[in-house]
């Protein structure tokens, strides 16, 4: 018998997977952002990233960006994902 929870799995599980290989927006819990292609993600909610840009604030110089090529983030820290 199918439950609530597995239904929801189910769709979050369908939509990680139309997703890869498309632009997303990862947020991590200490508020930093992510832009880039998803590679890859597993069950614990670990994502690889390419082409990746890094959205972070400073006080004095506002919202900076920073540019780097491939990035792992650790599930535990992963706030949420969402496709650009």
């Amino acid at each position: 018998m199918a439950t609530v929870t597995d239904s929801a799995d189910s769709v979050s599980s369908q939509f990680l997977g139309h997703i890869i290989g498309k632009p997303v927006h990862v947020k991590l819990h200490s508020g930093m952002l992510y832009s880039g292609t998803l590679e890859s993600i597993d069950g614990f909610m670990n994502v690889a990233l390419s082409s990746t840009t890094e959205h972070y604030e400073n006080k004095e110089n506002g919202l900076l960006h920073r540019y780097q090529s491939d990035v792992f983030l650790r599930g535990t820290q992963v706030l949420y994902i969402s496709e650009v």
